[in-house]
C-alpha cells in the first residue's frame, strides 16, 4: 500500500503523541475530509475502494476507536447541553467542543438556552425529561449551587448527566469545574504585585455560583496582601460588554477612581476599556484591566487584553467524552474533572502610575 499522503506533512508523529485520538486526527492523517471518515466508518453511504482504503489505514495505524453509542440507541437518539448564555464566547466554544465528540460518536445534539433566567432553565429541564430520544445531558449552568431543582429532575428520569461549573456531590453524574476562584486570585495578585492597591471588581448575577467563586477569589487576594476593600469600587452588571463599558464609566468618572479593574469576563473588559477611551484614560499607564476566559477577540484589542484562559473547546470535548462513557456504563462512580486556569499577561496591565502631588510655597520659591 502506497504511504498515505498525510504521512509526508509530518502529521502522524504530532497525532500519535496524544492521548485521545479523534475523528478529525484521523481524517487529517488519511488527508481525506471527516464526512469522508464518517461514511467509512458508519458504512451508509459507499466510498470508493482507494478512499475506504486510506481510510482504514489511517483508523489502524493511529488506533482508533470510534464508541459506536448512537447503535445501541437507535438513530434518532440526541444528546443535549444546556447553557445560561449562548451568545457568550464561553459557550460558543464550549458547544463546538461538545460537537465534535457528538458527531464523532453518531449523535445529535441539542442546544438549549436558558438566557440567565432559573425559571426557565427548569422548563428545560422538564422538557428534556419527557423527550425519549434524549440519552444524555450536559449541564454548563451559571447559578447557585443550591439551585438544584433542574438537575435532580433530569437525574430523576434516569438520564445521564455530566456537569459543567455546577457542583452537585448527592447526583451519579460527573462533574468537570474550573478552579474559578484561583483563576480570579491569580489576577488580582497580579495587580497587587505590580503596585496597585485601589482596585475594582465588575461583577455579574449575585447570586450566580461561577460570579461568587471568581469575588471571593478576588477578596482572598486582597485580604493576604492587607488590602482594605473598597465595597463601592466591587459592582454587579450585566454580563456584557455594554454592562462593562457602563460600570466602567461610573467607576472610572469617580473623584477617586481605580488604579486597576478587574472583569468578571473579557466582554465586560473590553466594555470597561471603551470607557476609559472616551474619558481619555490611558490603558495600562493610568489603568490596567484583566479580563477572564481568553475568548478569541482578547488577543486583538487595543492593547491586547490581559486575561486568565480557561481552555473552553478541551472542556467540551472533555466533558462530551465523559457523558458518552457513562451513557456506555451509567453505573460508573461519580467522576470529578478539575481545570487549572491560567494567566496570559499581555498589554493591558502595568505598574500604577505614581502620584502628583502640588507642589508647596517652598517648592515654588525654591
Amino acid at each position: 500500500m502506497q504511504e498515505l499522503s498525510a504521512m509526508k506533512n509530518g502529521y502522524p508523529r504530532k497525532i500519535m503523541r496524544k492521548k485521545s485520538i479523534t475523528m478529525t486526527d484521523v481524517a487529517r492523517y488519511a488527508d481525506v475530509s471527516i464526512s469522508t471518515v464518517s461514511r467509512v466508518i458508519s458504512g451508509s453511504v459507499k466510498v470508493s475502494d482507494q478512499l475506504r482504503q486510506q481510510v482504514e489505514a489511517a483508523i489502524s495505524e493511529l488506533n482508533y476507536h470510534p464508541i459506536r453509542a448512537a447503535s445501541h440507541y437507535g438513530a434518532a437518539a440526541n444528546v443535549a447541553v444546556l447553557v445560561p448564555n449562548i451568545g457568550g464566547p464561553f459557550f460558543q466554544r464550549l458547544i463546538e467542543g461538545i460537537q465534535l465528540i457528538c458527531f464523532e460518536q453518531g449523535h445529535t445534539l441539542q442546544i438549549y438556552n436558558s438566557s440567565d433566567d432559573p425559571e426557565k432553565e427548569m422548563i428545560h429541564a422538564d422538557e428534556l425529561a419527557a423527550v425519549a430520544t434524549v440519552r444524555g445531558v450536559i449541564f454548563a449552568g451559571a447559578w447557585t449551587w443550591e439551585h438544584q431543582e433542574p438537575i435532580l429532575r433530569l437525574e430523576g428520569a434516569g438520564i445521564p448527566l455530566c456537569l459543567i461549573n455546577r457542583c452537585a456531590p448527592t447526583i451519579r453524574g460527573d462533574l468537570l469545574e474550573v478552579e474559578r476562584e484561583q483563576g480570579t486570585y491569580d489576577a488580582a495578585r497580579h495587580l497587587l504585585q505590580l503596585g496597585h492597591t485601589r482596585i475594582g471588581c465588575i461583577t455579574g448575577i449575585p447570586n450566580a455560583g461561577i460570579g461568587r467563586d471568581q469575588v471571593a477569589g478576588f477578596r482572598r487576594a486582597m485580604r493576604d496582601y492587607q488590602i482594605e476593600i473598597d465595597e463601592s469600587l466591587v459592582m454587579e452588571t450585566q454580563l456584557s460588554a455594554e454592562g462593562g463599558y457602563r460600570a466602567g464609566l461610573e467607576l472610572l468618572a469617580r473623584a477617586n477612581p481605580p488604579t486597576a479593574i478587574l472583569a468578571r469576563t473579557d466582554r465586560l473588559a473590553i466594555g470597561v476599556m471603551r470607557a476609559a477611551w472616551e474619558l481619555s484614560i490611558d490603558i495600562p499607564n493610568d489603568l490596567s484591566i484583566i479580563g477572564y476566559d481568553d475568548e478569541p477577540d482578547a488577543k486583538f484589542t487595543r492593547p491586547a487584553l490581559t486575561t486568565i484562559c480557561q481552555p473552553q473547546y478541551e472542556m467540551g470535548t472533555r466533558a462530551a467524552t465523559l457523558l458518552f462513557e457513562r451513557m456506555q456504563i451509567p453505573t460508573l462512580p461519580q467522576r470529578q474533572v478539575i481545570v487549572q486556569p491560567q494567566l496570559i499577561v499581555r498589554e493591558t496591565t502595568a505598574a500604577p502610575a505614581p502620584v502628583m502631588r502640588p507642589l508647596t510655597e517652598t517648592a515654588i520659591t525654591q
